[in-house]
C-alpha cells in the first residue's frame, strides 16, 4: 500500500508544482492593450499589443492602406510592421484563406536568394473567425546591425487584409509571439 499513497503524493506535488510555474509564467506575462487605427472607408482595426511596444502609423495620403510600425519601449531588438489592404468594391474572395496562403508562399519564394532556408514551412494562424499564414526565414549575410531573421504573413480580418513583416535578431523572439498573438486577435468594427 505504501508504494501507492507515494505515487500519489508524487502526482499531486508534481500539479502543484505545475501550477505554480504556470502562475508564474502568466504574472509574467505583459499586460496587453487594445489599439485602434482608423482605415480609410473601413471602420477601425483592433490590434492587442503588448502595452510597452511603441507605435506609430504611417498614412502616406487619403485613402491609402496605412502602415502601423511598432518597436520596443529601449533599444531594437525588433520591428513588427503591418500593412493592411482591401479590396476593390464586391472583390470576392479577397482575403480568403486560399488568396491568403498563395499570397505568403510567393513572397517567401521571392526571398531565397537572400535566405538561408531552400524551402518555405508554412505555419498557420487561426483567429476567431479568420485564417492566415506566416514563415520565418534567415538572412545568409546580414550587414553589421541588420536583422538576421525575418517573420512573414498576412490574415484576413473583415473585409481586410493584415500583411504583416516582423524583423527580429533572435529566431525564438517573444516579439513574434506577441506579434501572431495581435494577427489572432484582430478586429474590424465597421464604420
Amino acid at each position: 500500500m505504501r508504494p501507492v499513497r507515494k505515487g500519489i503524493e508524487q502526482i499531486v506535488l508534481m500539479t502543484l508544482v505545475g501550477i505554480f510555474l504556470g502562475t508564474g509564467n502568466l504574472l509574467a506575462a505583459e499586460q496587453r492593450v487594445v489599439k485602434k487605427y482608423p482605415i480609410p472607408e473601413h471602420g477601425t482595426l483592433e490590434l492587442k499589443v503588448p502595452a510597452s511596444w511603441k507605435g506609430e502609423l504611417h498614412k502616406p495620403q487619403a485613402n491609402m492602406p496605412p502602415t502601423m510600425m511598432f518597436n520596443p519601449a529601449k533599444g531594437n531588438d525588433f520591428q513588427v510592421i503591418i500593412t493592411v489592404l482591401w479590396g476593390k468594391n464586391g472583390e470576392q474572395g479577397f482575403n480568403s484563406r486560399e488568396r491568403v496562403r498563395t499570397l505568403v508562399e510567393k513572397d517567401g519564394q521571392k526571398l531565397f536568394p537572400n535566405a538561408v532556408e531552400t524551402k518555405i514551412e508554412l505555419q498557420e494562424i487561426r483567429g476567431a473567425d479568420h485564417t492566415g499564414y506566416y514563415f520565418t526565414l534567415t538572412d545568409k549575410s546580414p550587414d553589421p546591425g541588420e536583422y538576421r531573421y525575418m517573420t512573414q504573413g498576412a490574415i484576413g480580418v473583415g473585409n481586410l487584409l493584415l500583411t504583416t513583416t516582423i524583423l527580429h535578431r533572435v529566431k525564438a523572439s517573444e516579439s513574434v509571439k506577441d506579434a501572431l498573438f495581435a494577427l489572432r486577435e484582430a478586429k474590424q468594427n465597421a464604420k
